[in-house]
Formats: C-alpha cells, structure tokens, sequence
C-alpha cells in the first residue's frame, strides 16, 4: 500500500492530520492506546533527526 500516496490523496483513513513535516496516522497495530506514527512526506528523510 502507499501510505504517503493515499495521505496525500485524501484515501487514507488512519490519517489524524496533516503537519508540516508529514502526516500523524494511527498505528496499524494498537500495542498501546492511541498509538499514532509520523509519515513523512519527504523522500529523502530516512529518520526523526534528517528533518529541518
């Protein structure tokens, strides 16, 4: 599936809402309650610590 493709689309429905970096989405899997993950809309940021 492409994740950032359908965020940015508009067609992925665990998106939370759009940052400035990329897009908050729930988790797939729920270990802990409200889990949520960054999805970065950027290609050529591999971690947390690449972003501006």
């Amino acid at each position: 599936m492409d994740r950032i493709g359908t965020a940015l689309r508009g067609e992925n429905p665990t998106v939370l809402r759009r940052l400035t970096s990329g897009f908050a989405v729930i988790g797939d899997v729920q270990f802990l309650p409200r889990y949520s993950v960054l999805l970065v809309d950027e290609p050529d940021v591999q971690r947390l610590s690449d972003l501006p």
